[in-house]
Parts: C-alpha cells; structure tokens; sequence
C-alpha cells in the first residue's frame, strides 16, 4: 500500500506563538524531499474560511480566519507554498477529512499509512489523526515536525499531554530520523 505525508496549517500566523517553529519547517522540508524522491504523495493541508462559521469554535477562538486575512498571515509559509505537493487540501474544520474529499482520494490512490506534521499538534493535527483512524487509516504523528503553541503552554505539558494521548488513542510517534529510515 501506500505512505503519504500531511503537511498541517503551517501558515505565518503560526509562527509567531508555535514552539520552535523554525525546526518544525526544517524538518518538514526534510520529509518533504524524502517523500517526494520516494514519489509518495505530499499533501499540503491548509484551513478553508467559509460563510457560515460554527459558533462554538468562535466562543473558543474568535473569527481568527477574518483576523489573520487582515494581517496577511492567513497564507502558508513560503518555504511551504514553494514546495513540491502532490496535492493542496483546503479544510473547513479540525479534522482534514471532515466534508473534504481526503477519503475518497486516499481510497483511490491506495493510501493506508499518513505521516502527519504541522501546528497545532493539539488541535488540527490530532483531530485529523483521529478521522484517519475512523476511516481505517494508520495515522503516524512526525513529533519533531509538529508543534504546539507558546512555550508557557509547552511548559505546562501542552505537547507532552498530546503525544501521550495520541500515541495511546490514535496511533504510533515517530521522528524526521526515523521517518527516513523507513522509506
């Protein structure tokens, strides 16, 4: 079958309250080099605005699509956007496979393993671990190429709490060293 990575969120607006965020994109573009020499798919994935906003998640973080646009900093990190994919995924929620068309192109192209990456690792990253493991697909979590917000909250335990938990509901932790060994 086949492996595939997700490169989650990595827009500018992250890299001003995520935890070594300069690390995360150096291995990302390590992973990036790798899946592609291997032609695996890489699959750039980014949040998609829509009209009609769910009012729990802006209880929970205002409308950050309509602030970031109004920075500029709702567009991906260029290092990123220049990268080659195989595809470019616009999601409207968390999880990535939720009302997008992921499971049906994963189906089609064979895809059974994901490799994912990206901010939050709490957030956007763990949810659509969780929806690959709904859909019968083995989610691996890069943990050197995800990341977690500020480092008051890394302190706090925000991204030890979150490897924990998906590594004992979700799926396997790997590393970038790893991940290449694997391929």
């Amino acid at each position: 079958m086949v492996k595939a990575l997700f490169i989650i969120d990595m827009i500018k607006a992250a890299k001003a309250d995520t935890n070594n965020y300069e690390g995360i994109i150096k291995n990302q573009l390590i992973l990036i080099d790798e899946f592609n020499k291997h032609k695996l798919p890489v699959i750039i994935v980014t949040g998609k605005p829509t009209k009609k906003k769910n009012p729990v998640m802006l209880k929970l973080w205002g409308n950050e699509d309509k602030e970031n646009a109004k920075k500029g900093l709702d567009k991906l990190d260029s290092r990123i956007e220049k990268a080659k994919r195989t595809k470019l995924l616009r999601k409207p929620v968390y999880d990535m496979f939720l009302y997008t068309d992921l499971e049906k192109y994963c189906k089609k192209k064979k895809i059974d393993e994901i490799y994912l990456s990206g901010v939050y690792s709490g957030c956007c990253v763990y949810f659509s671990g969780a929806g690959a493991t709904m859909r019968g697909i083995q989610p691996y979590l890069v943990t050197d190429a995800a990341g977690s917000p500020r480092k008051d909250l890394v302190s706090g335990g925000w991204n030890k709490n979150t490897l924990d938990r998906f590594k004992l509901m979700i799926g396997p932790l790997i590393t970038t060293k790893e991940l290449v060994k694997k391929l």
